[in-house]
């Protein structure tokens, strides 16, 4: 039935404005993506002069709130109306083209190279760090003949030649707070930890061929969206009648908002990182504090702790806390070990880890998912579930649970990819697109029904993932 007459008014109190924001971005979007983000801007320095001007456990504690409490508002009135401007019209070029052999695939390329993308924008700054470092004689020889934990170790202790010192502290500045499985407060982040981002600038420096540098991968990919949208808008025209010249007029108002606005679909989770950094640097200082008082047997165990627990020590409270954080983590080592993970899961315990989709009736189509990028690769499996220290060979399909920008080297060498998890705009879609790699997403299981070595053919503009070899006829 209908909701109570009280829940039904706060959902309209919510999203009526909501929506409202998202129409008027889409009809009067000249300069919507510099005012919202500048605001945003405003909002989280708000928040985030609260966290580092606490200085104790308690000031922390009370400070944390205020990390929640400004997210949703700058969701709400700043992120979300961008967002909704660029996906409301790709959601029309994709009705528009769905009648054309080749308009989904149109529509795909529309996004690429999208401007406003965090993501890209990290990795454009990392290649030029690899530039600068590629410039400083000293720094170069030294990538070249160390390994990433012993650059990361040198650039903690700063010194790496100070070109290059310098080159990497300016992007920490920035992108520090990121890393590998970055929405977990607890998990290390790039500027504590920076084995993995030696490791990415060296599979920079690595790049010889100019086409390949992401710069030049980002300027095709914004051409390739502008030969798109002629193209899908002539295909319209061409299919005749007043109807397709209608439709033909849609597309370039609809692919400017696309490429305005979608590319903030990266935006929240940027700041829900950016936030996240500042709170974990804010508890691991107090960390370090009760391990100096015996408390604890290392900074970063005050992540196992609840907020009711930090409150009860920074009152003073008494307890066997090393032995609380022991017995947590004990239990955090086993579901690190857990390889199946429900796509849903319902609040009476109810698992789902199968996706919808399915092959056409009489194809031998071992997996199908989500089609995120366009075009047919076939090559050799690599399942990786960690990307520390792995390296592809080239034309290898990478099948993975997920990405994050922490995988964003191994695609220079991918064929394809294939993740258990993502979305039309997640990381590892859009890298894909920019990168001109078929990609399929949303494919469950797919790490432990995939193996490596294994050959498949993948097809990114339908989903589809196809054994090949002998091992063809096995329904895995």
């Amino acid at each position: 039935g209908w909701p109570r007459p009280g829940t039904l008014w706060r959902l309209l109190r919510f999203f009526l404005p909501l929506l409202a924001r998202i129409l008027y971005t889409i009809l009067r979007p000249a300069g919507r993506a510099e005012r919202n983000h500048r605001r945003a801007e405003a909002r989280f320095t708000a928040v985030a002069n609260q966290l580092t001007q606490a200085t104790t456990l308690a000031g922390q504690i009370n400070a944390l709130p205020a990390v929640w409490q400004i997210f949703l508002p700058l969701l709400a009135e700043e992120l979300v109306p961008l967002l909704g401007g660029g996906m409301a019209p790709l959601t029309l070029l994709n009705r528009l083209a769905r009648d054309l052999p080749n308009g989904p695939q149109l529509v795909l390329t529309i996004t690429r190279g999208l401007p406003h993308n965090v993501t890209t924008e990290m990795d454009l700054a990392l290649w030029e760090t690899a530039r600068q470092i590629q410039a400083d004689p000293a720094g170069q020889a030294q990538f070249q003949s160390q390994s990433a934990t012993d650059l990361a170790n040198a650039c903690l202790a700063g010194t790496l030649p100070p070109a290059s010192q310098q080159a990497i502290a300016h992007f920490l500045a920035r992108y520090g707070m990121r890393g590998l499985a970055e929405i977990d407060i607890g998990r290390a982040r790039w500027r504590e930890e920076p084995a993995q981002l030696m490791h990415v600038l060296q599979s920079y420096l690595a790049i010889t061929d100019p086409a390949q540098a992401p710069d030049a991968v980002f300027a095709r990919g914004a051409q390739a969206a502008a030969a798109a949208t002629a193209e899908l808008a002539a295909a319209l025209r061409q299919a005749g009648g007043l109807r397709g010249r209608l439709k033909a007029r849609l597309v370039p108002p609809a692919a400017r908002r696309v490429r305005e606005f979608a590319g903030f679909r990266e935006s929240p989770k940027f700041y829900i990182v950016r936030l996240l950094g500042l709170a974990r640097a804010a508890l691991l200082a107090s960390g370090a504090e009760l391990t100096a008082a015996g408390l604890l047997a290392r900074p970063e165990d005050i992540f196992f702790l609840r907020v009711a627990e930090l409150t009860a020590l920074a009152g003073g409270q008494s307890g066997d806390w090393r032995a609380l954080v022991a017995q947590r983590q004990q239990r955090y080592a086993t579901e690190q070990r857990r390889r199946l993970v429900p796509r849903l899961l319902l609040s009476d315990g109810q698992a789902f880890y199968e996706g919808t989709a399915a092959g056409p009736a009489g194809e031998t189509t071992a997996l199908s998912g989500t089609p995120v990028s366009p075009g047919v690769a076939e090559g050799a499996v690599h399942v990786v579930l960690d990307p520390r220290g792995v390296q592809l060979a080239p034309g290898e399909i990478l099948v993975c649970p997920g990405t994050d920008p922490a995988w964003t080297p191994l695609f220079l060498a991918a064929g394809g990819l294939i993740t258990e998890v993502g979305g039309l705009m997640t990381h590892g879609s859009v890298v894909a697109r920019e990168y001109g790699i078929p990609a399929v997403v949303g494919v469950p299981q797919a790490t432990t029904r995939l193996h490596t070595g294994q050959r498949i053919r993948l097809d990114g503009s339908t989903g589809q993932i196809t054994l090949l070899g002998p091992e063809h006829d096995e329904q895995i």
